[in-house]
């Protein structure tokens, strides 16, 4: 849809509103689940536990210009820190550039959300409650503005049936796979995360989230599996590919979808 306030500048602002809430998501990802204070404190070097001058704390800017090494210890910074700033940027811009002005700042929240879900599914191979479940009620109270339907009762209706059908399409696809495989295939922070979209985007959304997720994750997982070596042990994080299915299904979804049903229609 696009904003004419600012142009081009203001474009440019966004982007660097997003990098900057990327490099918090940074905090986010890497103190939460180790247990420490994701607000008090200042950041730190994991390499040495020195705090990290501000101008080394740039977001990307400060990667390329260190070499990639800590200052002071050498430490290699993982390439995980300007990947999670650059999305993050990039996620914004497009919010910014295609939703409505309603639109904007719940999605601005999703967006860091998912983002902060998959970097530290990615890591850690959990996707914390702390994160989900609070997105699911942010979701709850955002979803009367997002999902457009002229009644509460229907806007009510909505909410519910993205909360139940997002996450309980793939809690029923992890209990077969378990029961299939007699293995677990799927954590349950998958569910709840999907629960999450649901509650801010809506149903249809949430099942096309998880068939791009799906897609994508299958390619990319026989890809690892071969190189592995593994087979089905093969460990991938599906939450890596939920998230950016989930942001572009925010950002594109709705179009897709009616051109699909209008394509349905027309046969």
């Amino acid at each position: 849809m696009g904003h004419s306030m600012g142009g081009a500048a203001g474009a440019v602002l966004i982007f660097l509103f997003g990098l900057a809430i990327g490099s918090f998501l940074n905090v986010i990802r890497y103190r939460l689940p180790r247990g420490l204070d994701i607000v008090a404190g200042r950041s730190a070097c994991p390499g040495c536990g020195r705090p990290i001058a501000w101008y080394d704390n740039v977001p990307i800017v400060s990667f390329v210009a260190l070499g990639r090494k800590c200052r002071r210890c050498g430490w290699k910074i993982p390439w995980i820190y300007p990947a999670i700033e650059g999305a993050t940027g990039l996620t914004f811009l497009l919010i910014w550039l295609n939703a409505s002005p309603n639109e904007i700042g719940p999605y601005f929240v999703f967006g860091a959300l998912a983002i902060a879900c998959a970097g530290i599914d990615f890591e850690r191979r959990i996707i914390p409650n702390a994160l989900t479940l609070p997105g699911v009620v942010l979701g709850a109270i955002f979803s009367f503005t997002l999902l457009k339907q002229p009644t509460f009762a229907g806007s009510l209706l909505r909410l519910v049936l993205g909360v139940v059908i997002g996450g309980g399409s793939l809690w029923l696809v992890a209990v077969l796979y378990k029961l299939v495989r007699k293995i677990e295939g799927m954590g349950f922070g998958d569910v709840k995360f999907m629960a999450m979209v649901g509650a801010f985007l809506g149903w249809g959304e949430a099942l096309l989230t998880i068939f791009i997720g799906s897609v994508v994750g299958a390619v990319v997982g026989i890809f690892a599996m071969r190189r592995s070596g593994k087979g089905l042990k093969t460990d991938l994080p599906f939450g890596v590919f939920l998230a950016p299915a989930a942001i572009a299904v925010m950002i594109w979804g709705s179009r897709f979808i009616r051109w699909y049903a209008g394509l349905m229609a027309g046969r």
